[in-house]
């Protein structure tokens, strides 16, 4: 055999092995996306804010096996992916970059918390990935990108409530209580200053703390001192204010309360019911005695014992497995140019989530309601 058929087999061995080695790789992912749809993700498993992921968890399982149960998405069953934000940006970028690159995911679920989508949108922006948030409030979420949406409403209503309320109370000297290292808690702080002061209001006193440092016997003195009308904590986790509640017993603070939606558990309304009467909050308008809820709070018990975040939460968790179900299925693939315009189009859908729509921003437009807490439970507030 001469030297220039020798050379001729080895470059079409050589080819051969390539293209046997890139059958098996596209093959493999081919046959990964014919009999499956695989959604990522992202919210905290570890971390301080670890029980809101955890407990968010079984509302994913729920609808994924709901859908499974019923044929799937055009034949093909749902797989997530859960990859760990732990309500951290740098931590959420970590999960959208492994989600995206090595697990090929075209849609995300998350993140939870405001820290972990506002981490994780430039990427999913600029990879044209779709982002739903089924919880995420921080209003600068609403310039996040083209491809990032959300089914909770904005910080920038119950900041606006708040400040408003307080006025109509004659409220007008108060003190503010936040969590500085929170995207979540400081988005309601930001909204709720701005529109305070543009009534005329009045900050006696900001104290603000770090999530993993929980003496505040300093910002309490300081706040009792100076002797406000009223008390606004925005909170960043159940766990820091169920340590901020304890602290404000301890040192007798008598004062009105404000404060937000996402931090009254039933553990919390427990605990701290009697101190926390006529507490005042703003909440997503929200009937819990609609039969659908009732009987998904029946279903739910299956995956979640004990959930002890408010109903509304879990309640967008599943409804938006679902609205990314109902996408692909119009769209006949996980193309993501196609579910964006799917997602854009969303108004007036009834799911547990009542006529929600998408705006222009791809923010949820759904109403807040002004709450108050009376002899242990959430009452509504005229």
């Amino acid at each position: 055999m001469n030297k220039k058929v020798i050379i001729s087999v080895i470059i079409i061995a050589i080819i051969l092995l390539i293209a046997i080695f890139t059958f098996n790789l596209t093959g493999y992912n081919t046959l990964g996306k014919n009999n499956e749809i695989v959604l990522g993700a992202i919210l905290p498993l570890s971390g301080p804010a670890a029980d809101y992921g955890l407990d968010l968890q079984g509302s994913f399982n729920l609808a994924v096996d709901e859908i499974n149960d019923q044929g799937g998405i055009n034949g093909k069953n749902i797989r997530i992916i859960f990859e760990d934000g732990k309500a951290s940006a740098k931590d959420a970028l970590t999960a959208a970059q492994k989600l995206i690159n090595i697990d090929n995911v075209d849609i995300i679920i998350g993140g939870i918390s405001s820290s972990e989508t506002l981490g994780a949108a430039p990427y999913a922006e600029e990879q044209k990935v779709i982002l739903l948030s089924p919880t995420s409030t921080n209003p600068e979420i609403t310039y996040s990108g083209d491809y990032i949406f959300r089914t909770a409403p904005s910080d920038a209503h119950q900041g606006k409530i708040i400040a408003q309320v307080m006025i109509n109370n004659n409220h007008k000297n108060i003190a503010l209580l936040s969590a500085q290292d929170s995207d979540f808690s400081q988005g309601i702080r930001n909204v709720f200053v701005k529109e305070f002061n543009i009534l005329n209001g009045n900050i006696l006193i900001e104290e603000k703390y770090v999530s993993n440092d929980l003496d505040l016997k300093t910002q309490i003195t300081k706040i009792q001192n100076i002797n406000p009308e009223a008390i606004y904590i925005i909170a960043d986790t159940t766990d820091s204010f169920n340590q901020i509640l304890k602290q404000f017993k301890e040192f007798n603070i008598d004062k009105q309360l404000y404060t937000i939606s996402a931090m009254l558990t039933e553990d919390i309304l427990n605990k701290y019911g009697d101190y926390l009467d006529q507490t005042i909050l703003a909440s997503p308008k929200f009937d819990e005695d609609r039969q659908e809820i009732i009987d998904f709070k029946n279903k739910l018990k299956n995956y979640n014992k004990n959930p002890f975040l408010p109903i509304f939460f879990h309640a967008s968790v599943y409804d938006d497995i679902y609205i990314i179900k109902e996408a692909i299925e119009e769209c006949k693939s996980t193309n993501t140019d196609c579910i964006k315009k799917e997602l854009y189009s969303i108004k007036n859908r009834n799911g547990l989530l009542p006529n929600l729509s998408i705006d222009k921003y791809g923010d949820a437009v759904l109403e807040y309601n002004l709450k108050i807490i009376e002899n242990g439970s959430l009452e509504d507030f005229n």
